[in-house]
């Protein structure tokens, strides 16, 4: 769990989410210089830790909505 939260993209990621729920764009632009792929890889990793929930909507294009699980 510390080292899930200790990486680098992850506390961003969390920190931005509060407690608001927010799609893949927002988050991108509220933290600057992330990659797609570590904003894809991040949010999936701390998902399965139980720290987020991801909400996908298949419609195109997809919508994918993140919020913090511990509220």
């Amino acid at each position: 769990m510390l080292d899930r939260v200790g990486d680098k993209w992850s506390l961003p990621v969390i920190s931005r989410l509060g407690t608001e729920t927010k799609r893949y764009t927002e988050l991108r632009r509220d933290i600057g210089g992330i990659s797609h792929r570590m904003l894809t890889v991040t949010p999936r990793e701390l998902e399965r830790d139980g720290i987020i929930t991801r909400t996908i909507y298949a419609v195109m294009p997809p919508r994918a909505y993140l919020r913090n699980s511990t509220r």
